[in-house]
């Protein structure tokens, strides 16, 4: 029993860790979400209507399907961070 329950803690904590592309200071969480990409086989052609989000990787994007084009083409697990700008 005392075994499952230390795997369950070691699988919280490396799914905590696992893949940060923002540095986080001692003490402080940053939680971001996934962008609606996943219908995306290609680079769409983006609406120019500003609604910026802020990436997991310090930009600012005009708007979430700019964020999704980028995640494309730089095959970045790029997540927002924030609404609006960084």
């Amino acid at each position: 029993m005392a075994i499952r329950l230390w795997m369950v803690t070691l699988a919280l904590v490396a799914l905590l860790i696992v893949d940060r592309e923002v540095p986080v200071s001692a003490g402080e969480f940053i939680f971001s979400r996934m962008p609606i990409c996943e219908h995306m086989a290609e680079p769409p052609n983006c609406e120019q209507t500003l609604n910026q989000v802020c990436g997991t990787d310090g930009v600012t994007y005009d708007n979430e399907c700019h964020l999704c084009v980028t995640r494309i083409k730089t095959k970045k697990d790029i997540q927002i961070l924030n609404d609006g700008k960084c």
